[in-house]
């Protein structure tokens, strides 16, 4: 099962949940593609994730405590909703709820579980 390409949206500072997400696929023998931003871009960087969102089918969002006010996980959902792809977030503390950032339902929100998300993922195809 080739899995769709996503774009990764995440906080700087939960950047260990963005690499902890692509080793699990990786461990698990999934071909899952991250088109997030691995290193900030300067002024370019909304042309450059423009692109790299419109290559993808969604976007997965790893939502952290500061996650809901950080401009630029903001300014990429809603980039996600103009392209009209799909979207879904994920807790990254187990046990924890932090605060949905505009944009995203609650009820496309769940806990960390890696076959909940590849499953999710396949309905992308």
């Amino acid at each position: 099962m080739v899995f769709p390409k996503a774009f990764i949206s995440f906080e700087m500072e939960d950047r260990w949940a963005r690499d902890f997400l692509v080793q699990e696929a990786k461990d698990k023998n999934i071909a899952f593609f991250d088109y997030s931003v691995k290193n900030p871009f300067d002024s370019n960087w909304k042309t450059e994730c423009k692109k790299r969102i419109a290559m993808t089918k969604g976007t997965i969002v790893l939502i952290g405590e500061t996650t809901w006010k950080s401009e630029a996980v903001l300014w990429e959902i809603a980039e996600t909703i103009q392209q009209g792809h799909f979207s879904f977030g994920i807790q990254i503390n187990k046990g924890r709820n932090y605060i949905i950032p505009n944009g995203l339902s609650n009820r496309n929100v769940m806990h960390w579980d890696f076959e909940q998300i590849a499953n999710l993922l396949k309905t992308w195809n």
